[in-house]
């Protein structure tokens, strides 16, 4: 059982979950480390996601279940679960994973064991809709870099930022275990595309990982995942914020924005701060491709809005553009 105050928070935001909820809750509920709250956060669900969070509430006394009156967005729901947690340290929880026993209390022993350490996190495994762990080779891994080779663990913070804001690897740690403290002293999860990515920059800067050697977290892979239903940037970053549709947004641009604010409220030493944007001048010179694209998208809807249908139309043709989506930036 926990105590007054407990050492973990679990923050676990939901949305009309109810074909993995039931299983995520019992994995998270069957860990050898005990001393922690559930924080379950409803935005609104119109299925079964109330009920079966009610159901497991009443029977575990660490399981506190919150329902938003309306749906206020996936990323204030994502940061809602911070902000009601009590726990030194602080991890998100999807509702569609599921976690060895032991992974809070390796994760646990990390962050005890060493300050210096602001996330500690495991290798991972993808699982299928049926929880059966899948090919290692799976689509959406190829050609990204595993948390291993990464400089995570290295003592200088512009190693750690230099590897953090490559677009190659997954950003699976952001659901580690994150020291509570160092979290609320960022913007927590941002509320546009990869922002995810830029907040495991921010802790990098102020931070080594740790990353055990073992695969104790399971990602699910279906069909319903919201790289799948919004596989581009730009339009994952309108299903963040519908009021974006039709604007211009540039988000790689906005990233890398980001990521220099990250840099400049640090409190680095001017020496780091330095380098730290050295390898931001590489990262646009890396990904130069995917900035005009950006533009590219941007001149497009401009286009859009000050030429007539019929000429667009002609142009399209002209330009060999088959849809929309040619032009929209990955």
């Amino acid at each position: 059982m926990p105590s007054s105050t407990p050492k973990v928070s679990i923050g676990l935001p939901v949305y009309n979950g109810e074909q993995f909820l039931e299983s995520a809750l019992n994995s998270l509920l069957s860990q050898t480390f005990g001393d922690f709250e559930l924080i379950i956060s409803d935005n609104a669900s119109t299925d079964r996601t109330k009920e079966i969070a009610q159901s497991i509430a009443a029977k575990d006394s660490r399981v506190r279940y919150y329902r938003n009156l309306q749906n206020i967005g996936l990323v204030p729901n994502f940061n809602r679960t911070a902000a009601l947690a009590e726990g030194e340290y602080f991890m998100w929880a999807a509702h569609d994973d599921l976690w060895s026993q032991e992974y809070l209390e390796r994760c646990v022993m990390a962050l005890d064991k060493d300050e210096q350490i602001v996330v500690a996190c495991t290798l991972v495994r993808d699982i299928d809709e049926n929880g059966s762990l899948t090919s290692s080779d799976c689509e959406y891994r190829r050609g990204t870099i595993s948390l291993l080779e990464m400089g995570l663990d290295s003592e200088r913070p512009s190693d750690r930022f230099k590897d953090l804001i490559r677009l190659e690897h997954l950003c699976e740690p952001v659901v580690g275990l994150i020291r509570a403290s160092v979290l609320k002293s960022t913007q927590l999860h941002p509320a546009y595309a990869d922002g995810d990515r830029v907040l495991l920059a921010e802790l990098g800067l102020r931070g080594r990982f740790h990353v055990v050697p073992e695969a104790l977290f399971f990602h699910r892979e279906h069909k319903n995942r919201s790289v799948r239903l919004h596989p581009e940037r730009y339009e994952r970053a309108v299903w963040m914020d519908p009021t974006k549709r039709g604007k211009i947004l540039l988000p790689h641009f906005r990233e890398l924005l980001e990521f220099a604010r990250s840099v400049g409220s640090s409190g680095l030493p001017p020496r780091e701060r330095l380098q730290c944007y050295r390898h931001l001048a590489g990262w646009t010179v890396r990904y130069r491709r995917r900035l005009f694209s950006n533009l590219t998208h941007a001149v497009y809807l401009f286009a859009r809005s000050i030429v007539p249908a019929p000429v667009r139309r002609v142009a399209k043709k002209m330009l060999g553009l088959g849809s929309e989506k040619t032009t929209l930036c990955l």
